[in-house]
C-alpha cells in the first residue's frame, strides 16, 4: 500500500491542547482558522479563542510524532484501500452518524483529527529520528511532533507499503463517511505499530437507577449469573457492578456455536443490558473511559450503575478483525489517542 503526504498541511503553534474528541473538521481560509455563523456546535466564545489560535502551513510532509511515549506516523492514507479491505474494522457504523458527518463535510474544508490505524509490522520511529534532523519540530510535556519533507518523508512512508492490513482503532463513522465523498480520495490517519498502543474496555454507566430497582436487578443477577469474588483485575467473560457502595462480580453466560467467539460486549448487551436492565437503545447508556471509571468510583454518583468488562487481548482484537466479525459500537478503547485540533489537513484546496 502507498501511502501519502500531507500536501497543504497546517499545525497549531498556539501552545493550546485539546481533547481527542475535541473538534473532527474545520474551516481554514488564506491560512487562518475560520469559524464563522454556520458552526452552531460552539458558542462564540470558543469560536472567536479558536479562530486565534496560531497556525503554522507546511506543504508535501509527512511527520513522526510520540504521544505520552507511543510512537507512530501522520500521514494521509488513501480511501480506495478501505473500499478495497485491506483497512480491517471491527466496529459496527450507526446510519444516523454517517449522515451528520456526510453533511459537515459540505461545509468545512479541512481535517482536523486523524483517525488511528494500526499494524503489527516492527518500526523502530524513535531511531529514525535520532537519526535524521526533521524541518520543523513542535516539542511540549504531551507531544512531540517531528516534520519530516522530500526523500525523508518518502523513506518514511515506504516502511509501511510491505504491510497486508491495517485495522482500525478509532474512526470507523470517519472512514466510511469518507468512502461515500466523490471529491475526498484520502483520509488524514495516525497510523501506530500495535504493541505502541493499549486496547481498554469502554466502561458503561446507568443513571436513574432507585435503590429498590437496584435490588431487583441485583437479584435477578444472581439468580442468572455465577456470582464471583471482587477482585482488581477483571478476565474474559467477567463483570463489576458498582451501585454506590456495593460491588458484585460475575461471569457471562457462555454460547455454543457463537460465531462471535463469545465476545464480552455482544454478550453484555444481550444477556445483561437488554434481558436484566431492558435498555435496548445506546442513548439510554454512558459510555466513559477506565481513567474517568476510576475518578468518578472515588465518589460514585448516586442512581448511578457503573459496569465494567475485561479489556481485549491484542491477539484476540487482530483475530477477529480477520475472520471477518463486526463487534458492536463502544467494544474498544485505544489509547494513546491524538489530540484534535493540533494538526490540520486541508482536503479542498
Amino acid at each position: 500500500m502507498k501511502f501519502e503526504k500531507l500536501k497543504s498541511a497546517y499545525i497549531n503553534i498556539s501552545g493550546n491542547l485539546y481533547p481527542s474528541d475535541y473538534i473532527n473538521l474545520t474551516r481554514i481560509i488564506d491560512d487562518k482558522i475560520s469559524f464563522n455563523e454556520k458552526t452552531l456546535f460552539l458558542d462564540e466564545n470558543i469560536k472567536e479563542s479558536l479562530n486565534n489560535d496560531k497556525i503554522k502551513k507546511l506543504e508535501n510532509v509527512v511527520i513522526i510524532f510520540n504521544l505520552e511515549g507511543s510512537w507512530g506516523i501522520l500521514c494521509n492514507t488513501p480511501i480506495k484501500y478501505y473500499r478495497d479491505k485491506k483497512i480491517l474494522c471491527h466496529e459496527l457504523v450507526l446510519s444516523d452518524v454517517i449522515q451528520r458527518m456526510l453533511n459537515n463535510f459540505h461545509f468545512y474544508n479541512t481535517e482536523a483529527n486523524p483517525v488511528m490505524l494500526t499494524h503489527n509490522k516492527k518500526l523502530n520511529l524513535k531511531y529514525f529520528v535520532e537519526k535524521n534532523s526533521p524541518i520543523y519540530k513542535l516539542e511540549n510535556e504531551k507531544i512531540n511532533l517531528f516534520i519530516y519533507s522530500n526523500e525523508k518523508a518518502d523513506e518514511i512512508l515506504s516502511n509501511l507499503e510491505d504491510i497486508e492490513h491495517f485495522y482500525i482503532a478509532d474512526g470507523h463513522h470517519r472512514l466510511y463517511t469518507t468512502s461515500l465523498l466523490l471529491k475526498k480520495e484520502t483520509v488524514m490517519s495516525c497510523i501506530y505499530e500495535i504493541d505502541e498502543m493499549k486496547i481498554e474496555a469502554i466502561p458503561r454507566k446507568i443513571e436513574n437507577i432507585s435503590r429498590k430497582d437496584f435490588k431487583k436487578i441485583k437479584e435477578k443477577i444472581e439468580k442468572k449469573f455465577m456470582i464471583i469474588p471482587n477482585k482488581e483485575s477483571l478476565e474474559k467473560g467477567e463483570v463489576r457492578l458498582v451501585y454506590q457502595n456495593e460491588v458484585v462480580s460475575f461471569k457471562l453466560l457462555k454460547v455454543d456455536g457463537d460465531l462471535f467467539n463469545n465476545n464480552d460486549i455482544y454478550r453484555l448487551n444481550t444477556q445483561l443490558l437488554s434481558d436484566v436492565f431492558r435498555i435496548f437503545k445506546d442513548e439510554d447508556i454512558k459510555f466513559i473511559s477506565l481513567a474517568e471509571l476510576k475518578k468518578e468510583l472515588e465518589f460514585p454518583q448516586e442512581k448511578t450503575v457503573y459496569l465494567e468488562t475485561s479489556s481485549m487481548l491484542k491477539e484476540e482484537f487482530m483475530k477477529t478483525i480477520e475472520q471477518g466479525n463486526i463487534m458492536p459500537p463502544k467494544s474498544t478503547y485505544f489509547r494513546p489517542k491524538f489530540l484534535s485540533f493540533l494538526v490540520f489537513n486541508k482536503f479542498e484546496i
